[in-house]
C-alpha cells in the first residue's frame, strides 16, 4: 500500500474484528462517533461523502468532501481528501489476527512536487489523535472529542 507521495503513514492495532472497525470507517452513524461531527458517507467505489467538523470554537470547524477510490469490505478503502489545494489521496488497509485488526494508513499527494513536510505538518498529529479515537471508541466507548464538542454548533 506504499505510495511514493506519501506523507503521512500510521499504523494502530485495534481489539475488534475487522467488520467492526470497516463500518467504524464507512457508516455515517459510525464515522459521527469519533471522527467527524456531520457525515455524509456513500462508500463504493465513485460514492461521495462529506465530513464537517463543528465544535464550541468555531475557529476549529472544518468539512472536507471527496469520493470512495477503492473499497473492499472489510479489508480496505481509500478516497480522495483535500489538502489545502493538494489533492491527495487517504488509503487505509485492515488485517485481523487473534481477534485484533490492524490498520494501516497512508496519505498521499496526487501531485509530484508538492512540499511533502508542510502536508505531513498539517496532517499527522490529526490523524494520529483520530487514529487513538477510533481505538478508544472501539474497545471501550471512549470520545476524545468530548472536550472539543461540549457545545457542538449545528
Amino acid at each position: 500500500m506504499s505510495n511514493k507521495n506519501s506523507f503521512v503513514k500510521q499504523t494502530v492495532v485495534i481489539k475488534s474484528p475487522q467488520e467492526v472497525v470497516f463500518k467504524a470507517l464507512t457508516n455515517a452513524d459510525e464515522l459521527m462517533r469519533w471522527f467527524p461531527t456531520r457525515v455524509e458517507s456513500d462508500p463504493r467505489p465513485g460514492g461521495k461523502f462529506n465530513f464537517a467538523w463543528e465544535f464550541a470554537n468555531a475557529s476549529e470547524n472544518g468539512s472536507q468532501a471527496g469520493e470512495y477510490v477503492e473499497v473492499v469490505p472489510n479489508r480496505m478503502l481509500s478516497y480522495t481528501w483535500q489538502a489545502d489545494t493538494i489533492p491527495t489521496l487517504v488509503s487505509i488497509q485492515l488485517s485481523e489476527a487473534n481477534g485484533e485488526t490492524t490498520l494501516d494508513l497512508d496519505h498521499a499527494s496526487l501531485q509530484e512536487g508538492v512540499d511533502g513536510d508542510k502536508l505531513h505538518e498539517m496532517h499527522a498529529n490529526q490523524w494520529g489523535f483520530f487514529l487513538m479515537n477510533l481505538k478508544g471508541y472501539l474497545e471501550a466507548g471512549l470520545d476524545m472529542r468530548k472536550e472539543k464538542l461540549n457545545q457542538i454548533t449545528l
